[in-house]
């Protein structure tokens, strides 16, 4: 397991790479990376104001610590993903909508504009102003890789040895998990911050030979999704509508 996840964030970077190269130069292409989470050591508490988690973060509780958080199974998000390489950067924006077993998302740089539906056992895949798609069968790994952002999950699969540093931190006023991971083989420190409240993701942040070479940020976050909120195709074919349906008491918002 740990070895399909290093090979996912192989192939991940160096789509990005190429990415950000193909958009700096005006055509289309994927944006976007896959990294790796992880973590361990540090106990030092939140002052964010939010939920925390009363346990010590270490390198032996960290996995647990984190299979506890559970992510809401409604909500919208709006994400910037940067990239940064000799000479040059790119900025991607990122909405994510999720309601149950449906995910689509929205993603803009460079003058594309990418679309990506998961649901109905499908992956879709089209650019803006296409009224076809490329479709494939949707797997296990489907629904995050159509975030193209880590998740929780990622930790529990990974091996304890590559993990440097974790526990309580600060970021942009969000109580979180703080996770520090070191790929030798590639020579990337990745970092991490999942919020204890929600168990997303909400920032991360890859070096390379101390150079910043990527940044995620969460710029908004709403929970339940509101009602009415479709997830189609170009073509006008709906394959799910939210409904608004609380998450904890099944009310009607």
């Amino acid at each position: 397991m740990e070895q399909k996840n290093r090979t996912i964030l192989v192939i991940a970077i160096a789509i990005t790479v190429i990415a950000a190269v193909l958009v700096s130069f005006g055509l289309p292409a994927l944006t976007g990376q896959v990294p790796e989470v992880s973590l361990p050591d540090i106990s030092q508490e939140a002052t964010g104001g939010g939920d925390i988690l009363p346990v010590e973060v270490t390198p032996d509780t960290v996995q647990n610590v984190i299979a506890t958080l559970s992510r809401p199974e409604s909500c919208y998000r709006e994400l910037t993903v940067s990239l940064y390489w000799a000479g040059g950067s790119s900025a991607t924006k990122i909405q994510i909508w999720r309601d149950g077993d449906y995910v689509k998302t929205v993603s803009g740089g460079g003058g594309v504009t990418q679309h990506r539906l998961v649901g109905d056992g499908k992956l879709c895949l089209w650019y803006g102003g296409d009224k076809t798609w490329k479709e494939t069968a949707a797997d296990e790994d489907s629904f995050d890789l159509a975030q193209r952002i880590p998740t929780y999950e990622d930790v529990l699969a990974l091996d304890k040895s590559a993990i440097t540093n974790a526990g309580y931190q600060v970021k942009n006023n969000k109580d979180c998990i703080f996770v520090e991971v070191r790929d030798a083989d590639l020579g990337y420190l990745d970092r991490y911050w999942v919020e204890t409240a929600t168990g997303l993701l909400c920032a991360a942040e890859t070096l390379a030979d101390g150079v910043t070479v990527y940044t995620m940020t969460e710029d908004a976050l709403r929970t339940p999704l509101e009602g009415g909120v479709t997830f189609e195709l170009p073509d006008g074919t709906v394959l799910h509508e939210s409904s608004a349906v609380q998450e904890k008491d099944g009310s009607q918002s």
